[in-house]
């Protein structure tokens, strides 16, 4: 593909402005007929560009497509990445406005917190490991901005995979088994669902980070320190249809709680 993306960057910067991608500017990715993964990352970047020159920085990422029906839908081992702006870091027990956003939806998944710097397409998942100091129960709030028929993976990956922030809970020191996690959602109290976090649900989150490395490298780019990284939910999304709180459980690392209102 043509390396100038700044055309699409532009439709998918304003798409993340206004919470709605606008159908009638999705024909510039008409040229993108064919294209890979890593054009969209490519697309994505260029957004993540607009975003800091608008002052915004990098929080952190998310690997996609790691569990469930999710996995492998764009290629075999595919796992795009999606940037997290460092100002939708949320500690548990934020508030988040529903008029600030278009159609959300919340997904509990692991978060990782990256000590040391994390590089390069051969980032083994023992390093991986090492470079993490701590792990946290985590919500990821994502906001529907690419409708149904424009779905095409080259404009979810350039859409940071609907990416719009997380919510953190209290951080735990890293060494905790993740493979064995029972995570409970509830709204309001009430049960929404349960999951466990073995092979068949979850990639493993470490394996993730191997990825998320590989992905990035391909743009001179690396997991950093203080960067939040996460790793694929646990249960399908759950879609925010008016205020209330959402609360998961994760044993062993916590909870996290949101209210949207």
């Amino acid at each position: 593909m043509n390396s100038d993306h700044s055309a699409a960057a532009d439709v998918m910067y304003a798409a993340a402005q206004a919470g709605r991608l606008d159908p009638g500017r999705a024909e510039v990715f008409d040229r993108y007929d064919g294209a890979s993964v890593v054009d969209g990352e490519a697309i994505q970047l260029a957004v993540l560009d607009r975003h800091r020159q608008a002052g915004q920085r990098v929080g952190g990422w998310k690997v996609g497509l790691t569990s469930r029906d999710g996995r492998d839908s764009m290629g075999a081992g595919v796992r795009p990445f999606g940037f997290v702006l460092a100002g939708r870091v949320l500690a548990s027990g934020a508030e988040v406005s529903l008029s600030a956003m278009g159609t959300p939806s919340v997904e509990p998944e692991i978060c990782l917190t990256i000590g040391e710097r994390l590089s390069g397409t051969d980032v083994t998942v023992e390093q991986a490991r090492a470079a993490v100091v701590s792990v946290a129960a985590s919500f990821e709030v994502l906001e529907k901005r690419v409708p149904g028929e424009l779905r095409r993976p080259v404009i979810r990956v350039a859409d940071a995979l609907g990416q719009w922030g997380i919510v953190v809970g209290p951080e735990h020191p890293a060494g905790v088994a993740l493979d064995s996690l029972t995570v409970g959602l509830l709204r309001d109290g009430e049960p929404v669902g349960t999951a466990t976090s073995t092979p068949d649900i979850l990639d493993d989150p470490y394996l993730s980070l191997t990825r998320a490395c590989r992905e990035l490298a391909r743009f001179g780019l690396a997991l950093e320190p203080g960067q939040r990284v996460i790793t694929g939910s646990l249960l399908p999304p759950a879609v925010v249809s008016g205020p209330g709180e959402w609360r998961a459980s994760f044993g062993p690392i916590g909870e996290v709680a949101v209210r949207f209102v």
